[in-house]
């Protein structure tokens, strides 16, 4: 098997799995306890959610091998030239697009199984799930040192950051999950599976 379709199929069956149980659980203790079943902010119940946590589980086990000539660098680079794109033709963001543009070239920059492999990279790049939407949330904001205290005083009294907060919770567990799969496979996670060359 190649390790393009390895590392997709892990990652959605590592996801797979943990939606599962934690469906049961939630559901189980929903009952038990007569609670709503948006309790647990790891999993979303809509199916449109559903559908994007699997699709960032199988693209952040995808993600990683971004620092190599390889089928994951074409998906990554295309999905980054169109989000790019729209910052710029739709939106006219284009502090955002230049920063995209910026950080897209970073694994290129690096050597393989660089920082792209880490452990460290893997806890915290699906962070941009909890970041980005609190930034768009206080996007009128400077980003300035003057203007943090403010920023800090709105985020403390905001009435819909728990929501925003939920949902974004939901998306890091896929990204982390997806993650973890591919170093897994890759025999970094747990450094106990010898590590294999990409084809």
């Amino acid at each position: 098997m190649s390790m393009f379709r390895e590392h997709w199929i892990g990652g959605l069956t590592a996801y797979s799995i943990f939606f599962i149980i934690s469906l049961i659980v939630t559901v189980s203790v929903s009952i038990v306890y007569e609670s709503p079943l948006d309790w647990n902010p790891t999993i979303l119940m809509d199916p449109l959610g559903i559908l994007a946590c699997f699709t960032i589980a199988l693209l952040f086990g995808l993600f990683p091998d971004v620092d190599i000539k390889s089928k994951s660098q074409k998906i990554f680079y295309s999905l980054l030239f169109v989000l790019n794109l729209s910052l710029i033709l739709l939106f006219q963001r284009y502090l955002e697009a230049a920063i995209l543009g910026l950080f897209a070239i970073l694994p290129i920059l690096s050597k393989h199984r660089g920082w792209t492999h880490s452990r460290i990279t893997m806890i915290l790049l699906p962070g941009l799930f909890l970041a980005i939407p609190l930034y768009v949330e206080y996007s009128d904001y400077g980003v300035g040192w003057n203007e943090l205290p403010e920023l800090l005083d709105s985020l403390v009294e905001h009435e819909n950051l728990d929501e925003t907060f939920r949902n974004g919770l939901a998306f890091y567990a896929a990204g982390l999950i997806g993650y973890a799969s591919h170093l897994f496979l890759d025999g970094i996670l747990f450094r106990f599976r010898k590590a294999r060359a990409h084809k």
